[in-house]
């Protein structure tokens, strides 16, 4: 259940993202993540070991692609498989509001989520994938104060979004 292919093509897409402006990463939060086929737990889904960091202004994978190395992404990408199953990967970015407004700028669906809204004995995440959801996965969620996410069905069509915002976001 848990493809080797998920692991390197997660690996090689994530290194597309050493040019990006290191503005885009929060270290140690910012991530990207990929789920294997039929998954239905954190464990099937596959993420960079220590997401993204910034060294010497330069965007740098913090580990190798492993299942469950992310667990908050990775019940994202599940909230959001159960809305759309097409969506297989989305990416964790800095939650700011110049990049979601650069987004909907270039014609992407943006939904923003308060966090503060959440029911209790729900997760922040869930509730916010699951809210903005309703009629389908947006292109990006902005959990103010939390996190930016990029959706697709791969973890290259997420990084081909971010490319893309980066060549023209001014943050």
């Amino acid at each position: 259940m848990h493809p080797l292919e998920t692991l390197t093509r997660l690996d090689r897409a994530a290194a597309r993202l050493a040019g990006i402006d290191p503005q885009f990463v929060e270290p140690g939060r910012s991530n990207l993540a990929e789920a294997a086929p039929r998954a239905r737990a954190p464990g099937d889904v596959a993420a960079l070991a220590g997401g993204f960091t910034v060294d010497n202004l330069r965007v740098r994978t913090g580990g190798p692609a492993t299942y469950g190395a992310d667990r908050e992404l990775a019940r994202a990408i599940l909230t959001a498989i159960r809305f759309e199953p097409a969506v297989r990967a989305a990416a964790s970015l800095r939650p700011l509001a110049a990049l979601a407004r650069n987004l909907e700028e270039h014609l992407r669906e943006v939904a923003v989520v308060d966090p503060q809204h959440t029911p209790p004995g729900i997760s922040n995440m869930d509730w916010a994938i699951a809210h903005a959801s309703k009629n389908g996965v947006p292109d990006a969620v902005l959990v103010r104060e939390r996190a930016l996410l990029f959706f697709g069905g791969s973890a290259e069509e997420v990084v081909d979004e971010i490319l893309i915002l980066s060549s023209h976001a001014s943050i």
